[in-house]
């Protein structure tokens, strides 16, 4: 009873799996999320990784017609380059072709002229996604670089890493039996959900690094433009899915309007089966408090 009362009164905090919270989270000014930054890196690429440091997010490209990228978090790291990228929600629409070119085009954006071919740097695309990217391997994290038939690499130059937290939420919570990156994608789904703050404390005991990022997000999670960002994120992204959906429902007999109430109960009922409070969910769907109780009530009646 007591660690039940102790977890409502727990702060709210921030959803790193929100694009703009993730980029925060690892951007702050701030040494703790410089520290969570390289521990994450040295995490998810399993090497030491001892200089990090932040550059530009928008690459432009050679010409005017070319097309351009914003990354999420680029950074310099002992010589290589590396955009890291959350992909909260969605389909993964060719995302593969999408993790391509940012790759191709980071190496073709450090790599300056009349250098030798033995100093062009390697390049890391990270994704962490909230979507399946390839639902026939059982990999959680999957590390892809050019090989031949026979499985030899080219050069190990063009590096693309794909974190699929779907996979990640179906392994053991085991602390024990994770890797240091999978730890990481608990984390991202969990930090902040005040009934998983036990567990979560058991991820902050095995990974220094997520130490340093737990402590980031309850910062700026006090910053209330924070949550106005991750609101309009969902805000953004709900409104994407009832738009396409009202637009596959043309025709239908109860009509775009009804089709867009639905999808909003819908994108509601998934909101709350993932632990969001129906305060939030009622704010950032646009759907009136009592109707929202009356979902999370039909989702208890379910369990």
């Amino acid at each position: 009873m007591n660690q039940k009362i102790n977890e409502l009164k727990q702060e709210p905090l921030l959803n790193p799996c929100a694009d703009p919270i993730f980029k925060t989270l690892f951007t702050d000014a701030s040494e703790e999320a410089h520290q969570a930054l390289t521990c994450f890196l040295c995490d998810i690429l399993e090497r030491e990784v001892t200089d990090v440091v932040l550059q530009p997010n928008e690459l432009s490209g050679e010409t005017a017609d070319d097309k351009q990228s914003e990354f999420d978090i680029n950074c310099k790291i002992d010589g290589k380059f590396a955009n890291i990228e959350m992909q909260g929600k969605g389909k993964k629409s060719d995302y593969g072709r999408r993790a391509e070119y940012h790759a191709a085009h980071l190496l073709n954006h450090y790599t300056p002229k009349k250098t030798d071919w033995d100093k062009v740097p390697q390049v890391f695309q990270i994704s962490v996604m909230n979507f399946y990217f390839d639902r026939k391997s059982k990999e959680s994290i999957s590390h892809y670089v050019m090989r031949n038939k026979e499985g030899r690499t080219v050069s190990n130059t063009l590096n693309i890493i794909f974190m699929e937290l779907p996979k990640i939420r179906k392994l053991d919570d085991d602390v024990s039996r994770l890797t240091k990156a999978q730890m990481w994608g608990k984390f991202f789904l969990y930090a902040h959900k005040p009934k998983r703050a036990n567990y979560v404390q058991q991820l902050i005991q095995a990974n220094g690094g997520i130490k340093m990022a737990f402590t980031v997000l309850k910062n700026i999670s006090q910053d209330e433009l924070n949550w106005q960002k991750e609101t309009h994120y969902w805000m953004r992204i709900s409104d994407e899915i009832t738009m396409k959906n009202a637009g596959i429902r043309q025709g239908l007999r109860r009509g775009r309007i009804e089709g867009k109430k639905e999808q909003r109960e819908e994108d509601a009922i998934a909101f709350l089966t993932d632990g969001d409070s129906p305060e939030k969910v009622s704010r950032c769907l646009k759907l009136p408090l009592e109707k929202v109780l009356e979902l999370q009530k039909r989702i208890n009646v379910k369990q």
